[in-house]
């Protein structure tokens, strides 16, 4: 069932609320801080407009020119680099064992035959002791088997020998039936059975004289093989005697120990690396150039090197023709002696003059331009009130100067800043 709400009563005689008057102080403070900003605005319009905002144009004292000139221009590529050894040998061992002492430290300077480093290695004694002991039993073998030689030649002589002996006894009985045939005092089976004996002595005497020039041929066939093993045997004991020598690591020329590899204890094998030694009283410059410049370069050109302060006089040896981190390198031969003190690994830098342009026009280069280029200057008037935009072609330069071909004339004056952010104006006022 629906429930009535029941309606408030009306008092008829209370009165109605009525609207306040605006309060006046509120609107004046809402009027003054409008008026504030407006003035804060307008100040500011007026101090970025005449105070802040610089006046028109550039000021000349804030870009940096150059004069064009006239003149000897003489084309340079200038690198950092490095002396290095003409010559160097690397150390290696020989034979495999185990470090036991270091003889020489880096920069030690070291005569041919010096020793670097001493291994030790138990295995190649014993090596050397087994050689040995062989070596002596196939000196008793070559004994044992020249003595039998002897007999077995001196049998076949005894052969012959007999073989001879009973040839000639023949012989001579049969020129002695001969005559008895003659004179009819023997009979003819006689004869022919002294003959027939004789044909034999000779047959035999003829086989041992063909075997003992065989025996000779094998006798001499088995003491080159004898000879042989005698011979394989002693090549053997002094290769295991290198091998024991070769413990002692030694340097086989004269330089300077610019490297050690190795350290007492460590396990080294055959031909390892232990040593580098280098000739330090001949050395040249590797120079690296930026690859933008390499093609300017050539054997024969002079060098001006700075070496500890020193200017020393060279010229280009080699080029490298491969391109390295961007840069290529450029062996340097010297002319002149080098300053006291120099060593393999010391810095330089080196001046490479690749051309010579006499009687030329050159500025300073721009920061935007190339060599063997067409680019845009800004070139300053007379009253050096203004700088028109111009085309100017350049030809060879170096990192200071760049040759002008066409475009300016002797004394113009370039701006030589970034011209990029005056892209589209082909004027700039100068103040």
């Amino acid at each position: 069932m629906a429930h009535s709400v029941p309606k408030p009563k009306m008092h008829t005689g209370e009165a109605m609320d009525r609207p306040r008057p605006p309060d006046s102080s509120k609107v004046l403070r809402h009027v003054a801080w409008a008026a504030l900003a407006v003035l804060a605005i307008l100040a500011f319009v007026l101090i970025d407009r005449f105070w802040l905002r610089p006046a028109p144009g550039v000021r000349l004292a804030d870009v940096v020119t150059g004069v064009v000139r006239r003149g000897d221009l003489a084309i340079e590529v200038q690198g950092a680099g490095v002396l290095a050894p003409v010559s160097e040998r690397w150390i290696t061992s020989r034979a495999s064992g185990t470090v036991e002492r270091l003889f020489a430290q880096p920069g030690q300077v070291l005569h041919a035959g010096d020793a670097v480093a001493g291994l030790v290695n138990p295995q190649l004694r014993q090596a050397v002791a087994r050689e040995r002991l062989q070596l002596a039993e196939a000196k008793a073998a070559r004994q044992r088997d020249a003595s039998g030689f002897v007999t077995r030649r001196l049998n076949a002589e005894e052969q012959l020998m007999n073989a001879q002996a009973a040839y000639e006894e023949q012989r001579l009985r049969l020129e002695a039936q001969q005559e008895l045939r003659v004179k009819k005092a023997i009979s003819e089976i006689d004869y022919r059975t002294a003959s027939i004996r004789a044909e034999q002595a000779k047959a035999r005497l003829d086989f041992e004289k063909q075997r003992l020039a065989e025996l000779d041929a094998t006798l001499a066939a088995e003491e080159r093989a004898s000879d042989a093993r005698l011979a394989a045997r002693e090549a053997a004991l002094r290769e295991a005697e290198e091998q024991l020598a070769a413990l002692r690591v030694a340097t086989d020329v004269a330089g300077t120990l610019r490297e050690l590899l190795v350290e007492a204890g460590q396990r080294v094998g055959a031909g390892v690396k232990i040593a580098r030694v280098v000739d330090a009283s001949s050395l040249i410059g590797v120079v690296r150039v930026p690859e933008s410049y390499a093609s300017r370069l050539a054997p024969g050109q002079a060098v001006a090197a700075s070496v500890l302060n020193v200017e020393v006089h060279g010229v280009v040896a080699r080029v490298d023709p491969a391109v390295s981190d961007g840069a290529v390198a450029v062996d340097v031969e010297f002319t002149a002696p080098l300053p006291e003190g120099v060593r393999p690994d010391l810095s330089m830098h080196a001046t490479m003059t690749v051309a010579e342009l006499p009687d030329t026009l050159y500025v300073r280069r721009p920061v935007h331009v190339r060599d063997d280029a067409v680019a845009d200057v800004f070139r300053l008037a007379e009253d050096q009130g203004s700088a028109t935009r111009t085309i100017v072609r350049f030809g060879l330069g170096t990192l200071r100067n760049v040759q002008v071909l066409d475009g300016l004339a002797a004394g113009d004056t370039i701006l030589l800043g970034n011209v990029a952010r005056h892209e589209g104006r082909d004027t700039i006022e100068l103040r």
